[in-house]
């Protein structure tokens, strides 16, 4: 059993608690317009390379004394289970962290033995409801691969992805919650409602939000995200309404 990877990052201070290896994998369930990792979203790619258990454990020995852990990202790293799990597991033998970057979008019951296995999840949320259709899953796109087509019907209309980062929350398994602004696509003033009462309970989650910008998209998607990137004068006045909430750990990045 091989994963496929895109890139390894050494070192990363962005990937959750400490310094961190960052592994991105290869493929991605959804196809997000202003995904900044689109290289990642399709299946596979020239510049993938494929490892066993064993050879990334080899690769991560070497930064042990500089880390604190490793994280998966992508793409989406729970498109992986099997293998991530493998994984984790000999990591933690090695005395290091496991996290996993997400999107949400997977099936909770079939991810819970590799949820078991992770220590932490950095938990994106792109919008709820109807807004993931246009925003996600979007039909302008959809020739990157099958699997969004098949996400789509089920997140597209509904808030599994929600109803996720709660059992997450039950479990002590969330480090933060992010969303990433961008004008239109979604009400944010609603989407900020319902990470709020998900995240009230919980302080020690941190809740980031993230200007969207338009630094290194590719010509095609910043032609479908046109008029949606937020000035910092946008950014101010979500700011403003995020802070008004009274979120107990937060935080912006412009």
């Amino acid at each position: 059993m091989k994963l496929p990877v895109h890139r390894i990052i050494p070192f990363s201070n962005v990937e959750g608690y400490g310094n961190r290896t960052s592994i991105f994998v290869q493929g991605c369930n959804a196809n997000c317009l202003y995904c900044h990792n689109s290289e990642t979203i399709p299946m596979t790619s020239k510049d993938t390379m494929q490892y066993t258990v064993e050879e990334l454990i080899e690769v991560i020995k070497v930064q042990i004394p500089y880390i604190r852990g490793i994280t998966v990202s992508g793409g989406e790293a729970t498109l992986y289970p099997k293998f991530l799990k493998e994984l984790f597991i000999e990591v933690k033998k090695l005395g290091l962290t496991c996290y996993i970057d997400t999107n949400g979008f997977f099936d909770y019951n079939k991810l819970l033995p590799l949820i078991l296995e992770t220590d932490k999840f950095l938990y994106d949320i792109k919008g709820i409801g109807k807004s993931l259709d246009k925003l996600c899953f979007s039909d302008d796109l959809l020739e990157v691969n099958n699997l969004t087509k098949n996400f789509s019907k089920r997140f597209g209309i509904g808030n599994e992805h929600l109803e996720s980062l709660d059992l997450l929350l039950k479990l002590d398994k969330v480090e933060e919650v992010r969303l990433v602004y961008l004008n239109s696509f979604f009400d944010v003033e609603v989407v900020v409602d319902e990470i709020y009462n998900r995240l009230k309970s919980y302080p020690k989650v941190i809740f980031k939000v993230i200007r969207m910008h338009a630094r290194g998209l590719p010509k095609e998607r910043l032609k479908l995200l046109k008029g949606a990137i937020p000035s910092l004068e946008d950014f101010e006045k979500v700011k403003a309404l995020v802070e008004k909430k009274g979120f107990n750990t937060l935080e912006f990045i412009e």
